[in-house]
């Protein structure tokens, strides 16, 4: 899948340049002192992908590593690029001149944070539905000042981000399981068809709802637990709702007698488990459904 490249000046990108370090790109033209100076390169171990935040609308990440700087004066990296993919398709891609400079003979960690919006990355999520996890690719180029000019060294590295993709909610119809008109009361079960793309199972929880029927609010409430969707399906969930007729109008009551339709309206605050964790959500829904 095909991708249209985004360019990205990030001010924490230095940190990227020093995924690796190889040869210097054209150590030739340094001569000698070059291959002298080969052995004082920064050396750099790739650590892993820290996850500090994720919601339905986004991952925030830092990429960690460790570099070694066997000099024994300090080191100043003058520029890099970089190019990230996910899953072969590059999104991001972009250059930087700033520079961060390393103790000498000293050893430390480098930080990379960076944000990934789903909004994004939204074809590439719907092509890789059921999978949690997307692989990445980083390269580039780093470039480190020397006595004799700057040393280029390309730099590769590969693992995996997180993905999340927002469940889908919608109203399918609404069962009457207990209506007496002369007690002023009924019983219904709100009927949700909810699709979940992941690639495990989610579970919805502390779904705080709001009720409209014809306009007017009937019920709200917290349900501890909604239920759970397996993963790469879509399953019916019910909320069960009892209800006071006093004041819902006599057409919401018609309906519910002669198994009509109704407009209604449920909006809700719920925390869905998923593999990251618990992550809020909030769904507002509004349709025609029919009585059964």
């Amino acid at each position: 899948m095909h991708q249209p490249n985004r360019r990205h000046l990030l001010a924490a990108a230095p940190g990227l340049a020093l995924f690796a370090a190889g040869c210097p790109k054209g150590s030739g033209g340094l001569g000698q002192v070059g291959k002298a100076l080969k052995k004082f390169l920064p050396k750099v171990r790739f650590d892993r992908v820290k996850l500090r935040n994720i919601n339905f609308k986004k991952a925030d990440l830092t990429f960690l590593f460790q570099v070694d700087n066997p000099a024994p004066l300090k080191v100043a990296l003058s520029s890099f690029s970089y190019a990230l993919s996910l899953e072969s398709s590059t999104l991001f891609e972009g250059d930087n001149a700033n520079g961060v400079t390393l103790k000498p003979e000293a050893t430390a960690p480098l930080r990379f944070p960076m944000t990934l919006k789903w909004a994004d990355i939204s074809q590439l999520l719907k092509d890789t539905k059921g999978k949690d996890k997307l692989g990445f690719g980083l390269s580039g180029h780093m470039g480190f000042n020397t006595p004799v000019g700057e040393a280029r060294l390309p730099y590769d590295a590969a693992g995996e981000v997180p993905a999340l993709r927002r469940p889908r909610f919608a109203l399918q119809d609404i069962k009457l399981t207990e209506f007496k008109p002369m007690e002023n009361r009924a019983r219904v079960a709100i009927n949700l068809g909810v699709t979940n793309l992941g690639g495990s199972a989610f579970s919805f929880k502390g779904f705080d709802y709001k009720l409209k029927l014809g306009g007017n609010r009937v019920a709200s409430g917290v349900m501890d637990m909604l239920g759970d969707v397996a993963a790469n399906s879509t399953q019916r969930l019910s909320l069960p709702v009892d209800l006071s007729l006093t004041g819902v109008g006599a057409g919401i009551i018609d309906a519910f007698a002669n198994k009509g339709k109704v407009n209604a309206q449920l909006g809700a605050g719920l925390m869905v488990g998923t593999p990251f964790g618990d992550v809020p959500l909030s769904i507002d829904k509004t349709g025609r459904v029919a009585i059964s």
